[in-house]
Formats: C-alpha cells, sequence, structure tokens
C-alpha cells in the first residue's frame, strides 16, 4: 500500500509524502559559501590560464628550434609528441605520426637489425644513446642524422618516456667521407713515393758496393718512417698517439713477454710522430743488437706520464728502460740513435733527453712539452 497521508489534525492519510526537512544556510552563511565557491572557481582559472600559457611557451621554444627535431615517445618507443623541425627535417605531419613506432624513420637494413629498439635499451639502460646514422624521410629520401636520445623521468625519478633530438648532418657527413677519400688517397700516395725510395735506395746501394749491413739498417728505418705515416693516415694525418708509437717500434718483440709500455693517453703531431717512430725504432734495434733484448731474459720497460711545468703548461716525461741485459758500456763514438735523440728531438722539439748507460742496463729519458699533442 501507499504512504498514508496525513489531514490538517495531524492524522496520516493516502496518498501524500512527506517532504523530508532541509537544512539550508541563512542569508549571511548562503553568501559566504557562495563567495567561497566563487573565490576557488576563479583560482582554478587563473591557475589552468597559467599552465595553457606555460604549455603554449613550451611548445613555441620547441617549434622555435627549427633546425632540430624533437620526438618524445612512450616506453615501447611509440611517438607521443612532435615539433615543427621535425615535420621539417622528417616530412611527417603531427597528426599522421602520433603512435607510430620511432622505427619508421630507420632503413630497412636497420629495422631488420634491431637498431631502433637497441638505441631504445641502450638509453634506457645507460641514460642515453648518440644516434649517428642514416635516417629516412616520408618522400624516402635519406639524411644523416646526428642525435641524442635520453629518458624522460617522472617526479619520482623512474622514466615514462623516452626524448629523442636529431639533426639532419648530411651535409656534414658527406664532407666528412670526402676528406676521408682525400686522406686516404694521399696516404696510398705516400706509401707508393716510400716504396719506390726503399727501391731506389736498395739499388743504388747493391749496385754501389755498400756493406749489407748498412743497406739493411738503411732500409729498416725506412720502413719505421713508412710506419708513422700508417699511424698518421689513421690519426686524420694530424696526431697519433704515442701508445701507438711506441707499440709499433716494440712490435717485433711484443710477443715474447719481455717488453712493456704503459702511460696516460697523449697525442703527438705530425713531425714528432715521425721523430719518435725513428728514435724508437733505434731504441729497439740498439736492444735487440746489443742491449736487454739481445738475451732471453732480457726486458724493456717504457713508461710516461703528463706533468705540470710551470705558468699552466705541462710537458710529458718518457722513460726507457733495459734490464736483464749484458753489462752496459758507454759507446766510444755517438751513432745515428744518440745524434737523433739528442739533437733531432731535444733542439726541433724544445726538450731534453737524457742518456744514462748504467751497467745493469741503458736508461733514456725524454721530457717535452705537451704542446707538441693534445
Amino acid at each position: 500500500m501507499g504512504n498514508p497521508e496525513r489531514d490538517d489534525g495531524g492524522v496520516a492519510t493516502p496518498g501524500r509524502t512527506e517532504p523530508s526537512p532541509t537544512l539550508l544556510p541563512d542569508g549571511e552563511g548562503w553568501s559566504s559559501a557562495s563567495a567561497d565557491a566563487e573565490g576557488r572557481i576563479a583560482e582554478l582559472e587563473a591557475e589552468n590560464e597559467t599552465l595553457k600559457a606555460e604549455a603554449e611557451r613550451l611548445r613555441h621554444l620547441l617549434d622555435s628550434a627549427s633546425g632540430y627535431a624533437i620526438v618524445t615517445l612512450d616506453l615501447e618507443g611509440r611517438i607521443t609528441g612532435w615539433n615543427e623541425g621535425a615535420t621539417a627535417i622528417l616530412g611527417y605531419r603531427h597528426g599522421e605520426i602520433l603512435g607510430r613506432s620511432g622505427d619508421v624513420f630507420f632503413p630497412a637494413e636497420d629495422r631488420a637489425a634491431g637498431v631502433f629498439v637497441k638505441e631504445l635499451c641502450r638509453a634506457m639502460e645507460e641514460g642515453r644513446a648518440t644516434n649517428e646514422r642514416w635516417h629516412i624521410r616520408r618522400d624516402g629520401s635519406r639524411f644523416w642524422a646526428s642525435g641524442l636520445m635520453v629518458p624522460l623521468l617522472n617526479t619520482d625519478g623512474k622514466p615514462e618516456g623516452l626524448l629523442n633530438v636529431l639533426r639532419d648532418n648530411t651535409a656534414g657527413r658527406i664532407e666528412e667521407e670526402r676528406r676521408a677519400l682525400q686522406l686516404a688517397e694521399m696516404g696510398h700516395r705516400v706509401k707508393n713515393v716510400l716504396a719506390t725510395v726503399q727501391a731506389v735506395a736498395a739499388q743504388t746501394m747493391r749496385h754501389g758496393g755498400v756493406p749489407e749491413a748498412v743497406q739493411k739498417m738503411l732500409l729498416q728505418r725506412l720502413v719505421a718512417l713508412a710506419g708513422s705515416h700508417d699511424l698518421l693516415t689513421r690519426g686524420g694525418w694530424g696526431s697519433a698517439s704515442l701508445t701507438d708509437v711506441v707499440e709499433r717500434a716494440l712490435s717485433p718483440y711484443a710477443g715474447s713477454g719481455r717488453v712493456r709500455s704503459d702511460g696516460p693517453p697523449v697525442r703527438l703531431a705530425a713531425d714528432a710522430v715521425e721523430m719518435f717512430s725513428l728514435a724508437f725504432h733505434e731504441l729497439a734495434t740498439n736492444a735487440a743488437k746489443y742491449g736487454a733484448l739481445s738475451v732471453p731474459k732480457g726486458q724493456v720497460e717504457v713508461s710516461w706520464a703528463l706533468r705540470r711545468s710551470g705558468k699552466g703548461t705541462r710537458r710529458v716525461d718518457i722513460d726507457w728502460r733495459e734490464r736483464g741485459g749484458p753489462t752496459v758500456t758507454p759507446p766510444r763514438r755517438q751513432g745515428f740513435g744518440s745524434r737523433l735523440l739528442e739533437r733531432g728531438l731535444a733542439q726541433k722539439f724544445g726538450g731534453t733527453v737524457k742518456l744514462d748507460f748504467h751497467p745493469e742496463g741503458l736508461e733514456c729519458r725524454i721530457c717535452l712539452p705537451v704542446a707538441l699533442g693534445d
């Protein structure tokens, strides 16, 4: 049955429902609540406008970087953000690229090799992944991309996506390849010249009655000089590392376990590379004929260190030590190696060279300004 409805005498009668009582604020309370609500709404609208302005400012900054493609991705490598620079470089409009995998820019051979996924993993594991490779535009043309991918972290420091910034460096890549080709051609020509010099020297000495020992010595020095040019070819003809110069000079004896070299990274200028190659060749040859490398138990150690030499300059101190060889006695006359070390290295590069003929083994200390290398 329905609820009984009350008559005027307070008796319930069927068909009427008694409304529940509602507490309403009085006039003053209502005005206060309304004012609070309006104030809060105004605050929220102001905050919203501030956020919109900040978002617009960031969008303007990103789009102003027109020379760079700035792309955001989710943790699975899908594109979530895109600036105008990305449109200019890669050719896709914002709406048609969102949600697609970032490997869309990679050539087919790189996609097959999983290069994009490897970059994602490296960025997450190492905190960054460089991007130096060919990419594909929307129209299918290729360009050389130089860029960097890093994780995007939330307020808790956990990755929530990735940021990839790259630029079109095709012109730089083409120029780099052109220079590399020129250097390779130059290196090939220098090798041919040195080979011709060796052949001419060999023929001249052979028919000129030059003793065989002298012929061999000269040809070995020419080979050492050619070796220095090989090192310079690898270094772009501008410089080579001291480590490579030393190891190349000692390479004929490296398998014996009797030679050791150690020191920090030092770059030598081109003319110093040639001189050092000849100098260490002479020291190694002398050790093999008369010094520590002439007997089974002899050893050679080469070490170097960088030191400050005042007024903000530095020098490299190189020590050549021989031990375990025959008893050493000072030579009666100065040979080619000694003259090369004391005059060539010292006078040309403003350093010092000291040869000590200790009975237990030859020691040579070379001190040169670091200005000759990086």
